[in-house]
This record gives structure tokens, C-alpha cells and sequence, in this order.
């Protein structure tokens, strides 16, 4: 699947994080796909109809850009595009769970990917909120079982193990490295990266490549790094250098 999507390049549009823009564009272009980055509502119809995916990530949304994000998510929808939504900070502010309430409510949403705190409020449950980041101890797979039974969308939820489930079948994923929990936009990444897999294929394989090449690619950054500063450079390095060879020593859980 990587060399498919190398091959295609598919084009990512990314109304994301401002805190992560070049990170998540470098990340993509190392992977092979064609980021672009926009912040105008009225060019949703022409970047949208040449796209592969749409990644939308509230993480610095305002309410000025509201519109964009509604008008983004009704072209991806027009033309059938896959959406990934993250709801950055979902337990974190009013603003941040009536947003992404609505974009749930009102659009078709390929992923809801989050971490462990932001799926877990999302599922109506109480979480601890420091800035945007929401803390829960808890199982990630039973966090992503009761997010999908509450909205009735696949669901990835991100932690020490992640957790993916669909309508159709449960997996648990296995690899990583702790320095992806501290390095800024780690998972905002990963969102753009799940995305550009989606463009390839709406499957449950290209949820699982995508997760499983950034885990993998962060362990061998992670060899290579003297902290987190040093790992976040190599992680990009990683995943351009990602073969499909470099798979073999994914761990994965699949269940029914």
C-alpha cells in the first residue's frame, strides 16, 4: 500500500493545528502524498475535487473559521471524499464540543481519530482537561468500542496501545515509542497520515498501515535520537525512508 500511494501522490487537504502546519506538511511529503494546507472556505469546491482526503483538525480553530470547516466538510461529502476528524482538546472547552458535535451531526466522517482523553469525553464520559490536553486512564480499546457505539463511525484511539474499531472488526496495535508523547503534534501527524492512506483505500488495512508505518518509523527514529528534539527530525527521516519491508515487525491484534 505505501508504494500505491507513493505512486499516486495523493493530494491531502489539511485545515489543521497552526501549532503543527509544517510538521504535518514535511511529514506528508516524506511520506509521498501532496499536502496543501488551506484557510479559505471559498477555494473548498476547487482543491476538494482534485483531492484524495480531507483532514480536519480543531486543535486552533476560532469561530471565524468555523465556515471553512463546514464548507470544507460539505465538498469532501459533495465529491466523496474521506474525512478524518480530530477533535483536539474535545473535553477542554464548550467552543471545542459543539464544534466537533456538529461536524459529527451534520457530515459523513470516514475517522475519529483521537487520544485516549478526547474520545473518552467525546463518548459523553467526564475527563480531566489541562489546556487541551485530556487525561483518563483507561483501556484504548474500550474507549474506541464505546465512541463507535455512540456515533456509529469508525473510531482510532491513540495511546500507548492504539485502538481501531469499525463496523465490522476490532484491532489493537502495538508499536511506538514514548517520545511521540512529547514532542508537539505528534498526533496531529498521525491524523494527516491516516488520511493520506484513506485516499489510497477506505479500509480497515489502511488504518492499520498508516498506524503501524508512524509506530514503526518512530521506534527506529527513537534508536537513532538523543531526545525529543533530535527524534522528531529523525521520525520524518524515518518515514521517507519507509519501505514496505519495515512492516514485518508490526505488531497487530485483529478481532471480529
Amino acid at each position: 500500500m505505501i508504494e500505491e500511494l507513493r505512486k499516486n501522490t495523493p493530494l491531502v487537504v489539511c485545515i489543521t493545528n497552526d501549532v503543527v502546519k509544517p510538521f504535518t506538511a514535511n511529514s506528508l511529503l516524506a511520506l509521498g502524498a501532496s499536502p496543501i494546507m488551506s484557510g479559505e472556505k471559498s477555494e473548498a469546491p476547487d482543491i476538494l475535487k482534485h483531492a484524495g482526503a480531507l483532514l480536519l483538525n480543531i486543535g486552533t480553530c476560532t469561530e471565524e473559521k468555523v465556515p471553512l470547516y463546514e464548507e470544507m466538510a460539505r465538498c469532501a461529502n459533495v465529491y466523496n471524499i474521506p474525512i478524518v476528524l480530530d477533535p483536539v482538546g474535545y473535553g477542554a472547552s464548550a467552543f471545542r464540543r459543539n464544534l466537533t458535535d456538529k461536524l459529527l451531526s451534520e457530515y459523513n466522517i470516514a475517522l475519529v481519530k483521537g487520544n485516549a482523553g478526547e474520545i473518552h469525553a467525546l463518548s459523553g464520559k467526564e475527563a480531566v482537561s489541562k489546556g487541551v490536553d485530556s487525561i483518563i486512564e483507561g483501556n484504548t480499546l474500550d474507549i474506541a468500542k464505546a465512541a463507535h457505539s455512540m456515533l456509529n463511525a469508525p473510531v482510532l484511539v491513540t495511546g500507548e496501545i492504539d485502538a481501531y474499531v469499525n463496523e465490522k472488526q476490532t484491532v489493537i496495535m502495538h508499536n511506538g515509542h514514548k517520545y511521540q508523547e512529547v514532542i508537539t503534534g505528534s498526533g496531529c501527524v498521525l491524523g494527516a497520515i491516516t488520511a493520506a492512506f484513506l485516499a489510497v483505500e477506505e479500509s480497515t488495512e489502511s488504518i492499520v498501515a498508516s498506524v503501524s508505518l508512524y509506530n514503526i518509523a518512530a521506534e527506529k527514529a527513537a534508536g537513532a535520537a538523543g531526545g525529543p528534539g533530535t527524534f522528531a527530525a529523525l521520525l520524518i527521516d524515518e518515514i521517507y525512508n519507509f519501505k514496505t519491508a519495515d512492516f514485518s515487525v508490526k505488531r497487530v491484534d485483529y478481532y471480529e
